[in-house]
């Protein structure tokens, strides 16, 4: 039962904030509020089911929120001033993101470079180069119909939400039944270890920081989709929603633990709180104030779990 409950802690936070928050306010339980509210999630969502696997790994990645940004700009750019047609576009925007998560990967694997250092990097050189290619101004005339996956078509609204939906069931089914996800957590959990019993761990990593680089550019593609812009400005402090996502739904920073899910749920926690803050006019300032001291609270309690459990050395 204690297993089970904490396991499932994020969707029991979830539905008692939900059922709180609906009382409280009743604004926030209006039709077009929850609509709101699945839309945003939706684009950290798909952020976080990314940084769940470098975090799985025992790594981080702090580019996500500049390499969607990059993605966003790169894809739509292919859109409007190539002409490519916008399915084409979009897998170029996955494209940027791709390459930008394999780069990483290899400087932190093959560079034996710390991943925190690597991202960071790599979330400077990304949104540089975001603003190179755009010419720091927003890309605009966007096609009608690419306005379909962020959900701002109205009777389309829903296609946001179906996207990180399908991708979190392929990311649990991937995690639970593929060689690939027995591995992440077998890295994550000890690397050394894993290594012993023939674990390619480079190679697992890599494919991590990679696909966290793709849903990063899939993200930035949603995010200027829903936004009818690519803004070389869009994303900032995604990456943090990221990790904060993963982290709320139990991931462990140490790596080992954690669940496509319960990131889902993370996020949604996440974005339920800002819909609250903004519903009640409270300022973005304290808004991320809320976001920070929530994140450190989460990971000094799970460093404290595992130092209890005899897990972690001082």
């Amino acid at each position: 039962m204690k297993r089970f409950l904490a396991q499932h802690s994020a969707l029991f936070i979830l539905a008692g904030l939900c059922v709180a928050l609906a009382l409280v306010s009743p604004g926030f339980r209006s039709v077009a509020n929850m609509q709101s509210v699945a839309q945003r999630t939706a684009v950290v969502g798909v952020l976080a089911l990314g940084e769940l696997l470098v975090v799985l790994a025992a790594g981080i990645d702090l580019s996500v929120g500049s390499v969607a940004a990059l993605g966003g700009v790169a894809g739509c750019l292919a859109i409007v001033q190539l002409g490519l047609p916008w399915p084409v576009g979009l897998l170029a925007g996955v494209g940027a993101g791709l390459a930008c998560g394999l780069l990483t990967g290899l400087l932190a694997t093959k560079g034996r470079i710390a991943p925190f250092i690597v991202t960071l990097g790599m979330m400077m050189a990304a949104r540089g180069m975001t603003l190179v290619i755009s010419g720091a101004k927003p890309v605009f005339g966007l096609p009608k119909n690419f306005l379909i996956i962020g959900g701002t078509v109205q009777e389309w609204w829903w296609m946001p939400v179906a996207i990180m939906i399908v991708l979190a069931a392929v990311f649990s089914l991937m995690l639970r039944y593929t060689q690939f996800g027995r591995a992440l957590y077998a890295v994550g959990g000890n690397a050394e270890a894993a290594r012993l019993s023939g674990i390619p761990v480079d190679r697992v990593r890599i494919i991590a920081f990679s696909v966290s680089g793709a849903m990063a550019g899939l993200a930035g593609m949603m995010l200027a989709s829903r936004s009818s812009i690519a803004s070389p400005t869009a994303a900032e402090m995604h990456e943090l929603y990221a990790i904060a996502a993963c982290v709320i739904g139990g991931a462990s920073l140490t790596g080992g633990e954690g669940g496509a899910f319960a990131a889902i749920a993370g996020a949604l926690i996440m974005m339920v709180l800002y819909n609250f803050c903004n519903i009640n006019n409270i300022s973005v300032d304290w808004q991320q104030v809320l976001v920070g001291a929530l994140l450190v609270v989460l990971v000094f309690y799970d460093t404290w779990r595992k130092r209890r459990a005899g897990l972690l050395r001082d």
